[in-house]
């Protein structure tokens, strides 16, 4: 499906674009405060996984909150945008904690980041934007 400019990309070319990343952005509300945050991710069966300590992050995984995670790249031009939307959870369960940890590697910032947490992709968009035609 198309728009003027714009190129809305299927499910499918948005975990192929994200799977060519490790750095994007994590979208939250808690009470009136409001964050938007980088993380350094993995997909995990489909779904965002990213270390983080105690903070924003972690208090919205332990209240199972609604986030936004945001990915884009403009090189090669033209960019792209791809938008998850879901309920994110702290990883409990061993198997999966395992699993998360050997995706993400060791690709986060200094500092203790021990914590797992993970987005059910509920919503996957994404956008191309088409190259500008000088005529």
């Amino acid at each position: 499906m198309t728009d003027e400019g714009i190129d809305v990309l299927d499910r499918s070319a948005c975990y192929t674009l994200l799977g060519d990343q490790q750095l994007g952005r994590v979208g939250l509300k808690l009470g009136d405060e409001l964050a938007i945050l980088p993380v350094y991710y993995a997909v995990l069966e489909g779904d965002i996984v990213f270390r983080t300590s105690p903070g924003m992050k972690l208090d919205a995984a332990v209240l199972r909150t609604k986030v936004a995670f945001e990915v884009d790249n403009e090189v090669p031009a033209p960019g792209w945008s791809v938008l998850i939307v879901g309920h994110v959870q702290e990883l409990r369960g061993a198997r999966e904690d395992e699993a998360a940890r050997t995706l993400l590697g060791f690709a986060w910032p200094a500092g203790k980041r021990e914590r797992i947490v993970r987005l059910r992709a509920e919503k996957v968009t994404g956008r191309r934007l088409r190259a500008i035609n000088p005529s």
